[in-house]
């Protein structure tokens, strides 16, 4: 039974991962296509507004995932009570973020009409998004395999959606549909699925919902943490610098995150095993791994670095053509930001294997508020260069230095220089012990 179990689990997670690199892969080489032929300015804008509702998805989701799923553990008998309740929390929250995120864009970008529609078309999404909370249903029952059925659905038909845009010469309002477009098929088809595989009614409770979010309100705040230093820097860009600007900075971030899949693979398929020693005892086997992994993640990171630093210009070339060439200098310069955001990542496996959840919230915060007074220095004088080496320090700062700062986790750091030291390899039993 164990066993099974234990297949089960790795079946599921083999389409999780699956559906990730399909995923990015699919909308890499549309993404491409599509940069070409809107161009820095259209592509910028396209962007610039995005960032507005990727800041507003953890606050219209309301970090309630992770706690419907350990909900639906506990209380198999009320499953669609949970459900609707998060859901209707859910909505209600896209609603409001929407119109938030209009009244941001229309404040900030007073007059430029096209902004506004291509805000408003984006936060579509968002209330599509809600039904998402069904999720957590399908990963509860080990069923994400239809999660992600679902998912590359939806890639290949906003995949097919693009391609004739770009064939038809449509505008870039017509482009700004998209995202929410796959919000939209993702949701109705879990919505479908749910129902066929005999998921419960929906029903509805104040105080549930009011139980679920009490639960996750340190979920908003960390995803918002996030959101903050992720997005920040393109708001900003977009502030002071043009449209243009926003497109080359987009840009050079969308080339470093291209090959993300593969770190986060070895992440996932390392971190049952290092839990499991951990689980078990064996302090041996749990910091000999872990270290490891860390030595494996950093030396990948700093040869794609090096990769990317000395032909980032021919690549740029290559897939986005002469115009994009302004977005050089801040690729070589953001691809060193995933060295330490991929450690960030794997960071978590020692998170949860020490049981030091509460600390990383003061992580992200640290980072955040760092990230913002920075770009407001940085990039008004030094522009999209600016916000790239702020990009970098954030990065440096939210997984090195921030743990530093609390004595729980001050070895942390300490785990990450003896990895990439690699003391494992030469000096064993001293790292071990």
């Amino acid at each position: 039974m164990g066993s099974l179990l234990k297949s089960k689990n790795v079946k599921n997670a083999g389409w999780i991962i699956g559906e990730q690199i399909f995923q990015m892969l699919v909308s890499f080489v549309i993404g491409i296509i599509s940069a070409r032929y809107l161009g820095p300015s259209n592509y910028g804008a396209l962007n610039y507004t995005a960032s507005f509702v990727v800041f507003f998805t953890s606050v219209a989701s309301l970090g309630m995932h992770g706690v419907v799923v350990k909900k639906l553990i506990v209380n198999p008998e009320q499953e669609g009570l949970y459900l609707g309740s998060s859901m209707i929390f859910r909505v209600v929250s896209s609603l409001i973020s929407s119109v938030l995120i209009l009244l941001m864009v229309y404040i900030l970008d007073i007059g430029d009409v096209l902004k506004v529609y291509l805000a408003g078309l984006q936060s579509i999404q968002l209330v599509f998004q809600a039904v998402n909370i069904l999720d957590a249903w399908f990963q509860r029952h080990l069923k994400a395999k239809f999660v992600s059925l679902a998912k590359m659905l939806a890639c290949i038909v906003v995949s097919c959606y693009k391609v004739y845009l770009l064939v038809a010469a449509k505008s870039v309002v017509w482009f700004a549909f998209s995202n929410s477009l796959t919000s939209i098929i993702i949701a109705v088809v879990l919505f479908l699925i749910y129902r066929k595989q005999g998921g419960q009614r929906f029903s509805y409770s104040f105080d549930v919902g009011r139980e679920v979010l009490c639960e996750s309100w340190h979920f908003i705040i960390s995803g918002l943490m996030v959101a903050i230093y992720g997005q920040i820097g393109k708001i900003i860009v977009g502030q002071y610098m043009d449209d243009m600007d926003v497109g080359f900075y987009t840009m050079a971030g969308s080339l470093c995150a291209m090959w993300l899949f593969i770190p986060i693979a070895i992440i996932n398929s390392m971190q049952p095993t290092i839990i499991e020693y951990k689980h078990q005892g064996n302090e041996m086997l749990y910091s000999l791994r872990l270290h490891q992994l860390y030595s494996l993640l950093i030396w990948l990171c700093i040869l794609v670095s090096v990769v990317v630093w000395i032909v980032g210009e021919y690549i740029v070339l290559f897939l986005y053509g002469e115009e994009y060439m302004p977005a050089v200098a801040p690729l070589q310069i953001l691809i060193w930001s995933e060295v330490f955001s991929v450690l960030g990542t794997a960071r978590g496996i020692w998170i949860l294997s020490e049981s030091k959840n509460k600390y990383v919230k003061y992580y992200l915060a640290i980072g955040a508020v760092f990230s913002v007074i920075l770009n407001f220095i940085l990039i008004p004088k030094y522009g999209i260069i600016g916000a790239s080496i702020v990009t970098v320090l954030t990065q440096i700062v939210t997984s090195m230095i921030a743990p530093l700062f609390f004595k729980a986790t001050r070895i942390h750091t300490k785990i990450i220089i003896d990895s990439f030291l690699l003391k494992w390899f030469f000096d064993k039993n001293k790292v071990l012990k």
